[in-house]
């Protein structure tokens, strides 16, 4: 069933101009990472019809979230990644905790004609995101879906060309699963391949090139509730252990359990996890809040309806709920936010 579509709030000039703390009462504004936008959009709906504060969210993208959160133009941000080493020196001048809020799996989502119930291992995902495999016909996709027929169509593959937390996620996931593929590590900018190789901002805007006119034939990868949306088909990605798994909340709640949660909250969900239930590429999405702040009433207050009843919403927006050792270890770290 196809779910509501909430859309973003995005404002005159949103992706260049973005507005400043929020000054009245009750309000709080945050930017950031595309690929928890349409979980927050309902999650801020709900907690200000419930008599919490008005939340302005602009998905611009987990890069640009960590920066408005340094340049201290937003009361929070989202990020699917912490700071990276180079952002760490001024955002560590205003001290901060990382609150894990909801995963979600990076789905692999395609739009090839006919073909609604692919299969790709990691080694083949490494060579059709580095541009050497060109063709839906290929015997390396051939091999992985026996059966199963293939058009003789161009691969076209769309990535973010902007900052992306989703990105650093994709990359870091090939680099362990395809390494004799992909050597450039997790990179927040993924490189756009040559000649087959599109990029566009956002995960909106992957999602809509894949779904319109001109995405036949294409690939991308974004949360799964943007294929959702678009009625786009999603990929099963070989996990660790064999076996073909599609992103729904069990496979990914599965990988979040067996991942290790760091002394800042950040969990590092692995990629060659062994579980035969797990989902290989798995995003965790953080609000960045200040550990003092004017606003600290009003983002404790959305914080704690995010981990609490907008939870329960987490699965049929096509994202996964945290286990509650994590929700517990989230509202410890909340719990530090103080007015000031």
């Amino acid at each position: 069933m196809t779910r509501p579509y909430f859309p973003l709030v995005v404002a005159v000039g949103a992706f260049s101009l973005i507005p400043g703390p929020a000054d009245a009462a009750g309000s709080i504004s945050g930017q950031g990472s595309t690929f928890v936008a349409n979980f927050l959009e309902q999650c801020k709906a709900d907690a200000t019809k419930a008599g919490g504060p008005s939340v302005t969210y602009q998905a611009t993208g987990s890069g640009a979230g960590r920066s408005g959160y340094i340049e201290g133009t937003v009361d929070f941000a989202a990020s699917d990644v912490p700071f990276s080493t180079a952002e760490k020196p001024k955002a560590d001048t205003k001290p901060y905790v990382y609150v894990p809020i909801v995963a979600g799996g990076v789905a692999v989502i395609y739009n090839v004609p006919g073909v609604t119930n692919l299969t790709l291992s990691g080694p083949t995902l490494g060579k059709i995101f580095t541009g050497k495999i060109v063709s839906w016909n290929d015997k390396l996709i051939a091999a992985e879906n026996p059966g199963l027929r293939l058009p003789k169509l161009v691969v076209r593959v769309v990535v973010r060309s902007d900052s992306s937390g989703t990105s650093n996620v994709f990359s870091n996931y090939l680099s362990k699963a395809a390494s004799n593929e992909w050597t450039k590590g997790a990179t927040s900018t993924f490189p756009v391949p040559a000649v087959v190789g599109i990029g566009q901002k956002g995960s909106d805007g992957v999602g809509n090139y894949v779904a319109g006119p001109q995405g036949k034939g294409s690939i991308t990868y974004a949360e799964v509730s943007f294929a959702r949306e678009r009625k786009l088909s999603v990929a099963k990605i070989v996990n660790a252990a064999g076996k073909p798994v599609l992103p729904d909340a069990a496979a990914v709640t599965e990988s979040i359990a067996e991942s290790p949660v760091a002394k800042d909250n950040v969990i590092a969900a692995d990629p060659l996890a062994k579980g035969a239930a797990v989902y290989p590429i798995v995003a965790v999405a953080y609000l960045i809040v200040p550990q003092k702040s004017l606003k600290a009433t009003e983002l404790t207050s959305f914080t704690t309806s995010v981990l609490g009843p907008c939870q329960a919403k987490a699965t049929s927006l096509g994202y996964a709920p945290l286990p509650k050792s994590v929700v517990a270890i989230a509202t410890k770290a909340l719990g530090s936010v103080k007015k000031g």
